[in-house]
């Protein structure tokens, strides 16, 4: 079975808005339905578990509802921080599962709308030949590492540097594994899955992402998806798997 743990927790505080960003209307729908369509109409995906601002729980079902999504079969709030919440997304499906051996689960961020068909069975197919699948952009600009001071004291090869984005892949028994060991060394730092994972000793595998699978973190990033939407649903990568 394939799942796929969709992250809609977060409060978006650089919106300047009251509305959570993945709750934001674009052109009269809101952004986590454009997510929660793609995985809904992937026929690889079975179900899906959403994690959700509490508060907002019962908004999300009634969309959920009006949208015609089926697909989701979990609902679960989030938690103080952002791998705590995806561990309850995924605990929803795994608690679920007589037997998860051979499980994936894709995580996606419910604010990252424009994740296509295509992009989706490349992270599949990753998971299955690798044991896991990271969606990546090369980085366009040089990367200098920081320290504290604002010293750069290491920049490394560009050619090399990637933008890791999402879905992440995994087979849902290791990657729960994954959060357990993080939960017994009290390690809750972790900003996102392919981190976590790498952390706990597991090789990461990264494929080559489209250039529109964009987060929305800003103002501006909304504005960018109207622009880019009518193109975008009608592209082929979007329409095949």
């Amino acid at each position: 079975m394939n799942y796929a743990v969709i992250f809609a927790g977060g409060i978006g505080s650089r919106m300047n808005s009251t509305t959570p960003k993945q709750f934001m209307m674009v052109d009269d729908k809101p952004v986590i339905i454009y997510t929660l369509e793609q995985f809904e109409k992937h026929r690889m995906i079975h179900a899906i578990s959403v994690v959700c601002l509490e508060g907002w729980i019962d908004i999300l079902q009634d969309m959920i509802k009006h949208y015609g999504i089926k697909k989701v079969k979990y609902i679960v709030k989030g938690a103080e921080t952002g791998q705590q919440s995806i561990y309850n997304g995924l605990k929803a499906i795994y608690d679920d599962r007589e037997d998860t051996s051979g499980d994936i689960v894709l995580i996606n961020d419910g604010v990252r709308p424009l994740v296509s068909q295509k992009i989706i069975s490349l992270c599949i197919e990753c998971v299955k030949n690798f044991g896991s699948g990271v969606a990546s952009a090369p980085v366009a600009d040089t990367v200098g590492i920081v320290d504290d001071y604002g010293q750069i004291i290491d920049i490394p090869d560009r050619s090399k540097c990637y933008s890791l984005k999402a879905p992440q892949g995994f087979y849902l028994q290791e990657i729960i594994s994954a959060h357990h060991q993080a939960m017994n060394e009290n390690k809750y730092c972790f900003t996102n899955s392919a981190e976590l994972f790498k952390y706990c000793g597991h090789k990461v595998h990264a494929f080559t992402d489209s250039g529109v699978n964009f987060k929305i973190t800003s103002p501006a990033d909304i504005e960018l998806m109207r622009i880019i939407l009518p193109s975008w649903l009608k592209g082929d990568e979007n329409n095949n798997e």
